[in-house]
């Protein structure tokens, strides 16, 4: 019998800050939870229908990362208190050009801050 809790994920996933934004048709803020080199988990107040693409501007450490991404998951939270925080999304990078790439690549090399 398989694991439940089994990571899915090929590559490690680092915890983010607050200010990041999501262009689907319209700017909408959004909670970066959780990021790594393929995709991000996120908190918002919408719940975007899955297959929809945007683009996810967010600061990582010092640097503005911008990448076109995919929603792959959309959950609902009943009763989340804080906002934006009524949905979590999951997302895949569609797309990343060279100098994002890097500048994710040394986010996620540094160490972990509480």
């Amino acid at each position: 019998m398989t694991d439940l809790k089994e990571e899915r994920r090929q590559t490690a996933r680092v915890a983010a800050k607050d200010g990041s934004e999501l262009w689907l048709e319209r700017p909408h803020a959004v909670r970066l939870l959780e990021i790594s080199m393929t995709g991000a988990l996120l908190r918002a107040s919408h719940g975007p229908p899955v297959g929809e693409r945007g683009e996810l501007r967010t600061k990582l450490g010092d640097h503005t990362f911008t990448t076109h991404v995919e929603v792959r998951r959309v959950v609902a939270q009943p009763g989340a208190g804080e906002m934006p925080g009524r949905y979590t999304l999951g997302v895949t990078f569609v797309s990343l050009d060279s100098d994002n790439r890097r500048c994710l690549e040394r986010f996620l090399r540094q160490p972990a801050t509480p």
